[in-house]
């Protein structure tokens, strides 16, 4: 009798061990899983625009010729931009084109928003930065002085670094033209 009852013990043990294991190996996969999905997100997080980090892309961007792209989440315009964008890149996959974007909301409530629009239109592929919690306004003088807001806003980039701003959206034909000549 204590035979049955020490094999029925030890199968109580056992039991207990792989549940054990069991709870354990999933935590440490779903850990990972968490930890990959956090890595993935980081590709679509923009960084804040200030005046250093524009200063640092101008020179990193100088001798190439470049598009700057100004977004927001409330400009259906913008969204006809991305889209165009996106498929000029699709179109030329071998030669990636030479943008930045920026979206212009400046507030942190838009984060998540902002990260899907990144994702959505492939934009991880590129340089993104946005406005800063309340810094719009600042934000838009150290790109244009004469800038007050309207979207779309575009910049073409020379390679000698001079800016030629368009408001409005833009078509395919300039795209082209400036990004893969």
């Amino acid at each position: 009798m204590a035979t049955s009852e020490t094999r029925a013990l030890d199968k109580s043990i056992m039991i207990k061990i792989i549940s054990v294991c069991l709870v354990f190996f999933m935590m440490s996969y779903s850990h990972s899983k968490a930890q990959a999905n956090s890595a993935e997100s980081e590709s679509f997080n923009p960084r804040p625009f200030s005046n250093d980090a524009f200063t640092v892309l101008k020179k990193q961007k100088l001798g190439k010729r470049w598009l700057m792209v100004l977004w927001s989440l409330d400009c259906p315009a913008c969204f006809k931009e991305l889209t165009l964008i996106q498929s000029i890149q699709k179109s030329a996959p071998n030669k990636p084109l030479n943008v930045v974007y920026i979206n212009a909301d400046d507030s942190d409530e838009v984060s998540f928003e902002r990260r899907q629009v990144l994702a959505d239109y492939e934009m991880n592929l590129f340089e993104n930065f946005y406005f800063a919690e309340g810094q719009g306004d600042k934000s838009r003088y150290h790109i244009d002085p004469s800038w007050y807001g309207e979207l779309p806003r575009s910049y073409f980039v020379d390679e000698a670094g001079k800016f030629h701003g368009k408001s409005g959206l833009l078509d395919k034909a300039l795209i082209n033209q400036w990004l893969l000549k």
